[in-house]
């Protein structure tokens, strides 16, 4: 499993996990309310193509994960590859280096694919990765 999200990563497909209730119904499964679906977004097509289109009520039910920080390290150049793999437009080059805005969902495509590796993602505290892991199981059956 480990191997197939690195490759995925990889192949600059952003992984997502959430609850779509249209998932259940191409997937002809139910019942709906119980199914969480991990994917990875391509960017021909899915959150790529539509979140920056959607009604913000709908948008913004994809977030970033708590906790999770994206930061841009002296190292940037500005050479603006981060911002053309920018699903939700939040990068802008300003005065020569990347700035990341509120919009990022924090998908990690701009560490990915930063010629420098002065984009970092982290989460610090290991108490949020718990969290989201606890809200998961409350959410579906994991094991």
């Amino acid at each position: 499993a480990h191997r197939h999200v690195r490759r995925a990563g990889e192949a600059g497909l952003v992984h997502l996990i959430g609850r779509n209730k249209l998932d259940a119904v191409w997937l002809d499964v139910g019942p709906g309310e119980r199914l969480l679906t991990v994917c990875n977004c391509c960017p021909c097509c899915c959150l790529w193509k539509m979140l920056p289109d959607l009604d913000p009520l709908f948008g913004g039910k994809v977030t970033k994960m708590e906790g999770v920080e994206v930061q841009v390290t002296q190292g940037c150049v500005g050479c603006g590859r981060c911002q053309e793999v920018c699903f939700v437009n939040a990068i802008q080059i300003e005065d020569g280096s990347a700035e990341i805005g509120d919009e990022c969902r924090g998908c990690g495509r701009c560490v990915e694919v930063c010629p420098e590796g002065a984009i970092t993602i982290t989460v610090p505290d290991l108490a949020d990765i718990e969290s989201t892991i606890r809200r998961i199981e409350d959410a579906v059956d994991v094991t």
